[in-house]
């Protein structure tokens, strides 16, 4: 199991510890990945990787080029959240006539 996590599962680290602060969500990042697909998986919208890179700009130079190992933060949900912090999903499902 600690193996799988080295080699890049997508890990969410826990509250501080006696902090009472929002949990900080990282995701480890795997061969193949990109902003855009680790957008659609933490935040529920492959639109919101500018979020992304600008939460992580402190080891991104180039938002195309990231590196399998890199922990990236992710920003919290209601940041960018369309449609006042819809659920997941919710945003793109198809509107009736």
């Amino acid at each position: 199991m600690v193996a799988a996590l080295a080699l890049g599962i997508a890990a969410f680290a826990g509250p501080a510890s006696g902090t009472g602060a929002e949990a900080e969500r990282v995701h480890v990042v795997r061969p193949g990945d990109t902003l855009w697909r680790i957008a659609a998986d933490a935040l529920g919208d492959p639109h919101r990787w500018p979020e992304l890179y600008r939460a992580n700009r402190d080891q991104i130079a180039d938002p195309a080029v990231i590196f399998p190992g890199q922990r990236l933060r992710i920003p919290p949900e209601a940041a960018g959240a369309r449609g006042g912090g819809a659920a997941r999903g919710a945003a793109d499902a198809p509107r009736g006539p």
